[in-house]
């Protein structure tokens, strides 16, 4: 029988006073890691990120430049559109355009391939979701997210994340919203992938994020505003958000220097600007923290890795 997995819960605040026609919002993650900076070397150019999720809203205003083709594995022959928003607000906090309009992705020069995996009301099966992740792996993508989970594990999507890395594809996984005493989800704990959770404005680590020894990073995962399907907006919380700071992070890294990185090389360079909670019971326990809270990277980061 092939087992079900879905999103993870998250918060939804819809926002209709967000003007797209008159300028561009910064979210507060933006502004704190100061990400305009790092865009003197590069805003994601040349890199493919894949979002397996619930699709995308394949006409909005911030994304249309930045997609590429997809796939729909839950209505196969049809395009991967989202009526759900998931899908829509990681690829927003991706690779949202630089545009002068609604908002702005980490990485807003970087490509997205939406590959929907997880039906219109954010459940799917795991053949879906491993047959999407071969899929993008054998289709170009750099980096595949996905903010999905479920407690156990799978042979099915292990084999699926293997051959991804296998292919030279990194790949990012929310840990999940259970809280402090529950593990780090499926697929976030497989070996192959980087596992991300939440922090909020104040770089506190959020009430709703799972820990556990597999954990890797933190980054902003609370009231971010990204887009929403019908040209809108809307913020989320969760570590789902938090997932696609950090693949937009690694976009920027990937495009600074031209090449491919392994798992192993972005983490070590990922280590060097991380930092710790302020939280004196979480503070150097990487069972709660990993690394530490994941920082944009320059090429010189990237140096003797």
């Amino acid at each position: 029988m092939n087992r079900k997995i879905s999103l993870l819960p998250y918060i939804r605040e819809d926002i209709y006073g967000l003007d797209t026609k008159s300028g561009q919002f910064y979210g507060w993650e933006i502004q704190k890691f100061e990400i305009q900076k790092y865009w003197k070397y590069s805003m994601g150019e040349g890199v493919k990120v894949a979002v397996i999720d619930t699709g995308c809203d394949l006409e909005h205003d911030d994304l249309v430049a930045n997609l590429l083709p997809g796939y729909n594995f839950v209505n196969e022959g049809k395009s991967p559109i989202d009526r759900n928003c998931h899908g829509t607000h990681v690829a927003g906090t991706v690779a949202a355009s630089d545009n002068n309009l609604g908002m702005v992705g980490v990485a807003p020069r970087a490509k997205i391939i939406p590959v929907k995996s997880l039906d219109d009301n954010g459940s799917g099966d795991l053949k879906s979701v491993a047959r999407g992740i071969v899929w993008a792996a054998d289709n170009g993508a750099d980096i595949i997210t996905m903010s999905l989970g479920s407690p156990r594990s799978s042979i099915v999507m292990e084999k699926a994340i293997n051959h991804a890395a296998s292919k030279g594809c990194i790949i990012f996984c929310a840990a999940g919203n259970s809280g402090p005493k529950t593990d780090i989800m499926y697929p976030a704990r497989y070996k192959n992938t980087i596992s991300i959770a939440a922090i909020d404005i104040n770089l506190n680590r959020t009430s709703f994020s799972c820990s556990g020894p597999s954990l890797d990073f933190l980054a902003p995962g609370k009231d971010i505003l990204s887009c929403a399907p019908g040209n809108k907006y809307a913020k989320l919380s969760g570590t789902s958000m938090s997932n696609p700071f950090a693949v937009g992070c690694a976009a920027l890294a990937l495009s600074s220097v031209g090449k491919k990185l392994s798992r192993e090389q972005l983490i070590k360079a990922f280590k060097k600007t991380a930092q710790s909670l302020k939280e004196a019971q979480y503070s150097g326990k990487k069972n709660y923290e990993g690394y530490g809270i994941i920082h944009p990277i320059t090429p010189n980061h990237l140096l003797n890795i």
